[in-house]
């Protein structure tokens, strides 16, 4: 930790009512913000948080949405989420600018500290059955918490059906932007692939059905390196930054992706069946018979084998943004560019989307 941060950080915390700064350890798992575990100190008793530096460019309205949403959460006790604590002057976040031509400044944010276990990431998770089922409940819980909740501001990102036809224009860019790495060779050559195929699943989610899916509050991001465990309870539910309104299925088929898609040697990319069934069964059965929200469709069903394709060029879109708008290594996002091509073409191949069809339906049949 340089002096440089850590004198950053006194000058936040000097904005909150927390005590004294004891000590603070920068937290290295995450790729979009800055985060740091802060041990504070007030009449004597030690109490750890969690604290938010946002990146760059994020929007006030933004931000007024995340917190809107945990908030929400909080108070319906499920899914277990972290509060926020608020600021001497009574607000969720503190907003800093460095001088008359900081335009945009930088948002910051304090959290409790989840306890328990960081047990995964979103590369190469490996979940136990009981782990698998107890998470597909935690996301019901929160998809249920939220239903027919009004937030503060707003998501900046468009909803998928509407992101997709962006994703392939910014493909089509990508042999100017070329840095002349790895990874643009890669990308480059596998460009009429992607095209393709992403054009392909548009087709299919153009259809009226597919644009009267049902819609609520997503989280976006839900893959295991976002829960906390203990043993296998989902005792945690964090990173609510990519949370929007969008289609209810796309974020169970980004889950199913983040979650199952395979990363490991020839088998990269493939989507674990068995795996898909055991959290759809448990998500489903979180939400038959419960007021509110129901289970999935058969409706939804019929289209979340194309949802989680989606998916996978959704992730795809943010390596190729991130790739080309900040200094990353090329080897590490070629991995994540290959992972994305592997399941694409898992995918197409012959059977697969049959296999997933029959999966599915069943689990959403009995949904009108």
């Amino acid at each position: 930790m340089s002096s440089d941060s850590a004198a950053e950080l006194r000058d936040i915390l000097r904005h909150y009512d927390l005590g004294d700064l004891a000590a603070l350890e920068r937290n290295e798992r995450g790729y979009v913000n800055t985060s740091f575990a802060i041990d504070m100190v007030k009449d004597g008793k030690p109490t750890r948080y969690f604290l938010r530096k946002y990146k760059r460019g994020v929007r006030e309205e933004e931000i007024e949405f995340e917190h809107s949403v945990i908030e929400r959460l909080v108070q319906a006790g499920s899914p277990p989420v972290a509060r926020l604590h608020p600021t001497r002057e009574g607000r969720t976040y503190l907003h800093r600018v460095a001088g008359p031509d900081d335009r945009e400044g930088i948002f910051y944010a304090i959290f409790d500290f989840l306890p328990d276990d960081d047990r995964y990431t979103w590369v190469g998770p490996r979940c136990q059955p009981l782990e698998i089922r107890n998470s597909a409940i935690v996301q019901a819980q929160f998809h249920r918490a939220l239903e027919g909740f009004t937030p503060r501001g707003q998501r900046a990102e468009v909803k998928i059906l509407d992101l997709l036809p962006q994703v392939g224009e910014y493909l089509a860019g990508v042999p100017q932007r070329s840095k002349k790495t790895v990874f643009d060779s890669c990308l480059i050559e596998h460009l009429e692939f992607l095209q393709h195929d992403l054009r392909a699943t548009l087709a299919v989610l153009a259809e009226p059905e597919a644009r009267r899916l049902p819609q609520t509050i997503i989280h976006c991001d839900y893959h295991p390196g976002n829960l906390k465990f203990r043993g296998s309870e989902v005792t945690g539910l964090f990173d609510f930054d990519w949370s929007k309104l969008d289609l209810r299925a796309f974020d169970v088929a980004l889950a199913l992706w983040y979650f199952f898609a395979t990363w490991e040697g020839e088998q990269d990319g493939e989507l674990r069946l068995a795996d898909v069934a055991l959290y759809l069964a448990g998500y489903q059965s979180a939400l038959a018979g419960q007021l509110g929200l129901a289970p999935l469709s058969a409706s939804e069903g019929r289209y979340l084998p194309h949802l989680i394709n989606a998916a996978s060029h959704y992730v795809l879109n943010w390596t190729v943004l991130d790739f080309y708008n900040k200094e990353v290594d090329p080897q590490e996002y070629l991995t994540f560019l290959r992972h994305s091509l592997n399941f694409t073409r898992w995918f197409r191949a012959p059977g697969h989307l049959e296999s997933l069809r029959y999966i599915i339906a069943p689990l959403t049949a009995q949904v009108a």
